[in-house]
């Protein structure tokens, strides 16, 4: 079994934990700070935008690939992974846009991102007890 899906929505993700990365790096050695942020907001920014990133794709891309193993519904799937892959673009630009305060961008982003988690959560676990309740 081909996992197209999920290899669609690691292969994006993975696009955009690079560019996340590339950032990091580039902040880091225009400023000399190999360790920590100090204290440089648009650092610090850079840093959360990847972390963030990497915290929450490992349990994107699991439940994306979970639910596709399981014979969930090719298109709804799609539209599903697809709006996990822009809530977090959505977060790390809204991250990246600014320092000080919440952008509508993060909003979108996390809102987005759990709600999404959510969803698959319920589908993932509508499936396994589907056999069990007999519904």
């Amino acid at each position: 079994m081909t996992l197209m899906i999920t290899a669609s929505a690691a292969t994006a993700l993975s696009l955009l934990l690079i560019a996340l990365s590339i950032d990091a790096i580039n902040r880091r050695m225009a400023l000399r700070m190999p360790f920590g942020d100090g204290g440089d907001p648009g650092l610090t920014a850079a840093i959360r935008a990847h972390g963030n990133l990497v915290e929450y794709m490992p349990i994107g891309l699991t439940m994306i690939g979970l639910l596709e193993t399981n014979h969930a519904h090719p298109l709804a799937l799609s539209i599903v992974a697809a709006l996990f892959v822009l809530a977090r673009v959505a977060h790390a630009q809204g991250i990246r846009g600014s320092h000080d305060k919440l952008t509508i961008g993060r909003s979108i982003g996390i809102v987005g991102t759990l709600l999404l988690l959510g969803v698959m959560a319920g589908w993932l676990g509508a499936m396994i007890a589907r056999p069990v309740i007999g519904f």
